[in-house]
């Protein structure tokens, strides 16, 4: 499958200032609403999605075609960015206003009729996941989605911190090889 915005993110790497602007009315609406999902207010997530950026362009260069996708690889920038901002506030993603109840804030409005509004690395990633024993999945998506900690994961699951790290590990593993 071809990597539609791989080259524009190599010529923003070359400094191609046109490449960018593209790069950005791209994947900005898809990379907002990940901000969005992180931040829960739309003055933080326009912050963080601009800081984001910022740091796509400087960081650019170490972007690596062959280990992974350039949408992936924006999505972990802007996500990072979007945790700092989080405890630079002194808060906690799952802090910001939302109930964690289980696996079930996933949205159900993914469902086949609505699949076309799904980019295909959020699809990929979802049926790696699916791959996955139950609580290895939770603890994954606790982690990188909601930004908790492994201490966090621990006391919120009731399982030994070294639990929660080996399933996390594992977990990251098994997907690795689904995920190419």
């Amino acid at each position: 499958m071809e990597d539609i915005y791989a080259d524009l993110l190599q010529k923003t790497a070359a400094g191609d200032q046109l490449a960018f602007k593209k790069l950005y009315e791209e994947t900005s609406p898809k990379l907002m609403s990940l901000c969005l999902r992180l931040m829960r207010t739309e003055a933080l997530a326009e912050d963080v999605l601009q800081e984001g950026f910022i740091k796509v362009w400087e960081k650019a260069d170490s972007f690596s075609p062959g280990k992974g996708r350039a949408l992936t690889w924006m999505s972990t920038v802007i996500r990072n960015k979007g945790l700092d901002k989080l405890r630079s506030l002194k808060t906690k993603a799952a802090e910001t206003e939302i109930q964690y109840e289980g696996l079930e804030f996933a949205s159900q409005d993914l469902q086949p009729d609505n699949l076309e509004d799904v980019s295909q690395d959020l699809k990929g990633l979802m049926a790696c996941l699916d791959t996955l024993k139950p609580d290895q999945k939770e603890c994954i998506l606790l982690s990188y989605y909601y930004g908790h900690t492994h201490q966090e994961l621990a006391d919120k699951m009731g399982k030994p911190l070294g639990t929660i790290k080996a399933w996390i590990r594992r977990g990251l593993e098994d997907i690795r090889p689904c995920l190419t």
